[in-house]
């Protein structure tokens, strides 16, 4: 199985689905690459994207502090922002920003 077929396949067990045969532009039930019910999840494999060096930094930096890694990014001109956070420490995340968010 070539590499993004297993990265479409592990992300759709995290979720508890299935990956889309045939997803993108030809497939017959949704264009997202696994069949989520919630989330149009879209899985990129890249030999070194852009954001993975700046992510490892902010890793390197977190680390240091025994903190969890989380890089955010907005475009100018646009309303909102990315998170983006490793798979390893998603569980974590969610679970302290919800805490965080219970408190204010």
């Amino acid at each position: 199985m070539k590499s993004w077929k297993k990265l479409e396949q592990k992300v759709a067990r995290l979720r508890g689905t299935e990956r889309t045969p045939l997803s993108g532009g030809n497939g017959k039930l949704t264009r997202s690459d696994t069949l989520d019910s919630t989330f149009f999840i879209e899985c990129k494999h890249r030999k070194a994207p852009a954001v993975w060096n700046l992510y490892e930094q902010v890793e390197l930096l977190a680390k240091s502090e025994n903190k969890i890694p989380v890089l955010v990014i907005k475009k100018k001109g646009k309303h909102g922002e990315l998170f983006i956070v490793n798979d390893r420490y998603l569980k974590a995340f969610i679970e302290k920003w919800e805490a965080k968010n219970e408190v204010a």
